[in-house]
């Protein structure tokens, strides 16, 4: 099958993102809402039909080998030591990530996913989920990014730093690679360190991993969640 446009992309039965005047449409942003307030995360299972999928790894492996290699030691909030506060303190304990990025401006206008990121019903979908309107993001090289975990490599626990962030995965990995998470353990104006120490120092407890499989579309409210993908 061809897909033409990046409506063509989806499901448009399961996800009619370009019908905002129908039930299904207004259906489908109250239960993302539902679940992101409930979880932090929802996800949209088979988001991309099976060949956008392989066009999109193709696409992919055409530049991976331009990717940049990203390596940093941080704690959890990507922020300086506190030398003041105790050795042991949580924001002093640091995470290991080791991964590689393709930057927006090595994608092709023409290429699945560059055109998914810009297609308006995507967007205006997304705002109705998330109560407010979305606007990309200027920035010519982390509007749009492919993150590539190899062999080794992994994303240490961490918060981000927007609100919401928004993920397509397009390959499953040969191992590893699963993303934990723990729902909504940060609060606006306050942080559980007794907790957020526990997790850091080897607990599970409270720890969900997300079953996301390739073609899956995630919201994720990773500013008040912490996680990571496991080597």
């Amino acid at each position: 099958m061809i897909h033409r446009t990046p409506g063509d992309f989806l499901d448009r039965i399961t996800y009619p993102l370009d019908q905002p005047e129908s039930i299904t449409w207004t259906e489908l942003v109250n239960k993302c809402k539902k679940s992101l307030n409930a979880t932090g995360a929802c996800i949209l299972k088979n988001f991309v039909h099976q060949s956008t999928l392989e066009r999109m790894v193709l696409e992919t492996e055409r530049i991976v080998d331009k990717s940049h290699f990203c390596k940093d030691n941080h704690n959890v909030f990507f922020e300086e030591d506190d030398t003041s506060l105790p050795a042991d303190h949580p924001l002093r304990i640091k995470e290991d990530t080791s991964l590689n990025s393709i930057p927006y401006d090595l994608m092709s206008p023409t290429d699945a996913l560059h055109q998914l990121y810009n297609w308006h019903p995507l967007i205006k979908f997304l705002s109705a989920v998330l109560g407010h309107t979305l606007y990309r993001m200027a920035d010519p090289m982390a509007a749009l990014t492919l993150n590539v975990m190899n062999e080794h490599q992994n994303h240490g626990w961490h918060y981000d730093e927007s609100q919401v962030t928004i993920t397509l995965l397009i390959q499953k990995p040969e191992f590893g690679g699963v993303f934990e998470y723990v729902p909504n353990l940060r609060k606006f104006d306050t942080d559980d360190y007794s907790k957020l120490g526990s997790i850091l120092n080897g607990s599970d407890e409270g720890v969900v991993p997300l079953n996301v499989e390739p073609g899956d579309l995630l919201i994720f409210a990773g500013f008040y969640s912490l996680h990571r993908v496991t080597p």
